[in-house]
């Protein structure tokens, strides 16, 4: 039972921290939303964790294939929206790749971790700030009236709103972070069986009932992309013998690092007032975040989803010795 509810712990603070990424910095106009989407993600977050034990990943680029599952996992079981350009177009699922993927599971579970393990803060405090702005930045493409969604809150929050926003969502940031470090962060994540085929049943009830009656086909799609994974992850299984990330990335952070996350939510509200004081153009911003940042992310994650294939199908063979 114990086991259970540490492994419970690590899927739940695992989630708040990709949750943090896939959604709160995507589009604040959510609003204050959080648990909901935790206990949706979690069956996603689950399934990359057991899939890094089961395949011994321990490489960075291994870890990349399990980051595009995550991805393909969120856009194409939980929703259909990763098959709304067709089914033979790539671009979604690298699009989705460079957010869910490389910006939550890289770089907010794995990195971030792993830098406040090894106490560099420095680190921490100038890339968090340089996230920041990129966070900032990226807020203000909801001031465009065709993002607006009938649901959500007004896009032009006042600054002190958005400031509030930013620091609380920081906040579970750093929580979620801090207390894997107090003894949640498990060496190995062996689930039951039982825990296995709940979590695979959910999964494939989500797709049935979301996906499946609006895109019949998308099956073929997202059995192709998860094939590609898999294949390669098979790969590192039965090359690799040594210990998982787990392993690595065991241990206790300080307090005092994770006070650097701060950075994050300093630098967003600095570019939200500033843009609140000086009101570039609705040009500017399509320009920018229509087309310029979603452009880049899509070639990012093409390009890392395409190397991580690669090297691990066929590492160096200096690589393949260690």
């Amino acid at each position: 039972m114990k086991n259970i509810v540490y492994r419970l712990l690590f899927v739940g603070l695992s989630t708040v921290i990709t949750v943090f990424f896939s959604e709160k910095v995507y589009w604040y106009v959510q609003g204050y939303v959080l648990w909901e989407l935790v206990l949706y993600y979690a069956f996603p977050v689950f399934a990359c964790l057991w899939t890094i034990e089961y395949f011994r990943v321990r490489r960075l680029a291994a870890l990349v294939l399990v980051a595009a599952l995550y991805a393909f996992l969120i856009e194409g079981v939980l929703t259909p929206v990763m098959y709304e350009a067709g089914l033979f177009n790539p671009l979604l699922p690298a699009y989705f790749i460079g957010w869910h993927g490389l910006l939550s599971f890289i770089f907010g579970w794995y990195i971030i971790r792993k830098w406040l393990l090894h106490g560099y803060w420095r680190r921490i405090l100038v890339v968090g700030f340089i996230f920041g702005l990129f966070w900032g930045v990226w807020s203000l493409i909801y001031w465009l009236p065709e993002t607006f969604e009938e649901w959500a809150k007004p896009g032009r929050w006042p600054a002190i709103d958005f400031a509030v926003y930013v620091f609380t969502f920081t906040l579970t940031l750093m929580l979620g972070h801090w207390l894997l470090g107090r003894g949640v962060w498990p060496r190995e994540f062996r689930p039951s069986k039982i825990e296995k085929w709940f979590v695979s049943v959910i999964l494939v009830a989500i797709f049935a009932l979301t996906v499946f009656p609006v895109l019949p086909m998308a099956i073929f799609k997202l059995l192709a992309l998860m094939g590609v994974v898999f294949l390669a992850l098979r790969a590192n299984r039965l090359r690799e013998q040594n210990e998982t990330i787990f392993v690595e990335l065991t241990g206790p952070v300080k307090g005092v690092h994770v006070l650097t996350l701060l950075s994050m939510p300093v630098a967003a509200t600095l570019v939200y007032v500033s843009a609140v004081i000086y009101q570039p153009s609705e040009d500017v911003i399509r320009s920018l975040l229509l087309e310029g940042i979603p452009f880049f992310q899509t070639i990012v994650g093409a390009g890392l989803f395409l190397w991580a294939v690669f090297a691990v199908l066929w590492p160096r063979k200096s690589l393949a010795k260690k």
